[in-house]
């Protein structure tokens, strides 16, 4: 309606396949509901225009749009799918009310109670009301969008009494009204978190409605529906919610299914994955990070016993493979996804697809481009690991250190993709990684930009613990070495004959001169 005016006065269908997924309010007045069919909603309103609603890439835009909105108001917000979303607002009320004496009720009130609770809950759910108007205005003037909003003391209650003036209007209710909020609802699936699998096994134990819920004994419920689950909705049925608004930031996945006819070639389940791929990769890009994980999921149908089957399978992926200048990148994960196709399906018997989804998950932030970290990361950079050295304090026995540098599987995208480091930058990085291998072999070490050119070889030699460390740095390498490698003969020789008390003589070497107070 947005995009085509024309379409506000008449009655709208969102379409997506053979079901109307939503409908204008001018639609629903013919009884047009939520996941009808396109051939039931006609027979009710012969003139419903339909629009198609299978990309939601709009969607999601706008939505996140009216979350980002919503962020001016407080950092807690909870989305819930495309159009919903709690929010606490408990700080910016308590800053409000203390500078606000006659403040009135803005929008609708449920219930008939006109006591105050001594708490002053009355008058910070009074304020809340001034805010959900501000912010209803806020959207509105920004995304042309109408809004409808619940104003309580839990989220339970603010989503329940949300729906109660629709459209474009918001609701207050008191805690004094609340249970008789819970009893107004007509059905238990009107309680969030009462599927139709809760409410048919409630049903089949004689609970049909909410007060018969209340009056129903926790045992009986955790019988029925464990110990958790039974507990939840009994505090439900009052109107008992004391789970926190939780900031839900960005997605922990991003994925796109579709719906089909049933698809038994290789080719057009190629070409199918290959359009929703796309489409994904449009997502991911808009979202910003970078994913570690794919996801394929397919639902087959089995034409003997007439059942449908629905598999997952995942993989992990190189992130580099998201790299801006990545050449290929559909291709090759056109590959994996086959892959676990293959995995799934036996491409040598008969199949019948009648679903597909891709998805990704477990996302990383990527790496900037100017971070410090690539220049250590790189392969071409000479850098001495020191692993290895935290270990010398327990055994006092060093391991001959190696460059340990990971591969570029390892890498986030910006990494792979970064300039190469200029010199200055490469000899900045030497220093910085022998003064950290300086730092765990002894504290007293000097900082980098003091030592001699000796002391920032690419293969330092350790002083062993009982030489004066003055004097072992003015020896050559060699010296160094054959001190260091007598150092570990002793140490060894100690540990070998300490446990047959076998004192063994020192040796004679070149170490003994430079053994402290000698």
């Amino acid at each position: 309606m947005n995009k085509n005016p024309d379409l506000r006065a008449v009655a709208l269908g969102i379409q997506q396949k053979n079901i109307v997924v939503t409908s204008n309010y001018k639609a629903r007045e013919f009884g047009v509901k939520k996941c009808m069919l396109i051939s039931e909603a006609k027979k009710l309103c012969p003139d419903l225009v339909l629009a198609n609603g299978e990309d939601l890439h709009d969607y999601r835009q706008v939505s996140y749009k009216v979350t980002n909105l919503l962020h001016k108001y407080s950092p807690l917000v909870e989305r819930l799918g495309l159009d919903e979303n709690y929010i606490d607002v408990t700080t910016l009320v308590n800053e409000r009310v203390k500078h606000k004496d006659d403040l009135k009720v803005v929008g609708n009130v449920f219930g008939a109670s006109s006591e105050k609770c001594d708490c002053g809950c009355t008058e910070r759910l009074t304020m809340g009301s001034v805010i959900a108007q501000e912010m209803r205005d806020l959207i509105k003037s920004d995304l042309n969008l109408t809004t409808c909003a619940g104003i309580a003391h839990n989220k339970l209650l603010a989503k329940i009494v949300g729906g109660c003036h629709k459209p474009d209007q918001q609701t207050v209710v008191f805690p004094n009204d609340a249970l008789e909020l819970m009893l107004s609802l007509s059905s238990l699936t009107n309680i969030p978190g009462i599927g139709r699998t809760t409410f048919e096994q409630l049903e089949g134990a004689g609970i049909k409605t909410v007060e018969s819920l209340q009056n129903t004994e926790l045992r009986r419920l955790e019988g029925l529906l464990g110990v958790e689950k039974s507990r939840t909705i009994y505090n439900y049925s009052y109107g008992i919610d004391k789970s926190p608004v939780k900031s839900s930031g960005k997605p922990q996945s991003i994925g796109l299914e579709d719906s089909c006819k049933s698809i038994s070639v290789e080719k057009e389940v190629r070409k199918k994955l290959e359009q929703l791929l796309n489409r994904l990769l449009v997502l991911v890009a808009e979202d910003g990070r970078v994913p570690k994980t794919l996801k394929l999921t397919t639902r087959k149908f089995d034409k003997s016993n007439k059942t449908s089957n629905r598999e997952t399978r995942q993989c992990n992926i190189n992130p580099a493979l998201f790299a801006p200048n990545q050449s290929n990148k559909e291709a090759k994960i056109m590959t994996t996804v086959m892959h676990l196709f293959n995995r799934i399906v036996d491409m040598k018997k008969p199949y019948h697809i009648t679903l597909l989804g891709l998805s990704f998950t477990k996302f990383q932030e990527p790496p900037s481009a100017r971070n410090p970290l690539a220049t250590f990361l790189r392969k071409d950079l000479e850098v001495q690991s020191v692993t290895n050295i935290e270990n010398q304090n327990e055994s006092e026995e060093v391991p001959e250190r190696k460059c340990a540098i990971p591969s570029t599987s390892d890498l986030g995208a910006a990494d792979v993709e970064s300039p190469t480091p200029s010199p200055k930058k490469l000899k900045l990085a030497s220093l910085v990684s022998k003064k950290r291998c300086f730092d765990n072999c002894y504290e007293d070490c000097e900082s980098p930009s003091k030592l001699k050119v000796a002391d920032l070889s690419l293969d330092p030699i350790a002083c062993p613990p009982d030489a004066d460390k003055d004097v072992f740095k003015e020896l050559p390498r060699e010296v160094q070495k054959e001190l260091w490698d007598d150092y570990k003969r002793r140490k060894s020789n100690e540990i070998n004959f300490c446990s047959s008390q076998v004192k063994k003589a020192k040796p004679n070497t070149l170490l003994n001169y430079f053994i402290r107070n000698k």
